[in-house]
């Protein structure tokens, strides 16, 4: 096993730079929708979906703090590539960004719905 699979098998990893409960944190802050776009996720394979930083990897003020996490459809991220955020984004989805970016993560939800101690939420537009 290489180091980055035993890295990426320590519980609650989810890949070698996120933890699993951060990420459905972050799934959750945006309701399970790109960002971006606006599309549904919620019923979407694991690969059509993920992150995205705000201030792309190839910068060195990117961070992995979720101020800088936001949730994208496969098809937005790819086209996004590293162009900045406001470039790319059409006005509703800079609103939607920073409104997101505003909401506190619930952790608590998130480690509850990966132990299997909470329900998936709800969200009344679906």
């Amino acid at each position: 096993m290489t180091a980055r699979e035993q890295h990426n098998s320590r519980p609650g990893r989810t890949s070698s730079w996120i933890r699993r409960v951060k990420r459905l944190a972050i799934y959750l802050r945006d309701e399970f929708r790109c960002v971006y776009c606006g599309e549904d996720l919620s019923r979407v394979q694991p690969h059509e979906m993920g992150l995205d930083h705000l201030i792309p990897q190839c910068d060195p003020r990117c961070t992995n703090d979720e101020s800088n996490l936001v949730t994208a459809c496969r098809r937005c991220n790819s086209a996004r590539q590293d162009r900045p955020w406001r470039q790319f984004a059409t006005a509703g989805a800079v609103a939607r960004i920073l409104r997101n970016r505003r909401r506190k993560l619930n952790i608590k939800l998130a480690r509850a719905i990966i132990d299997g101690e909470a329900e998936w939420p709800q969200w009344e537009d679906r």
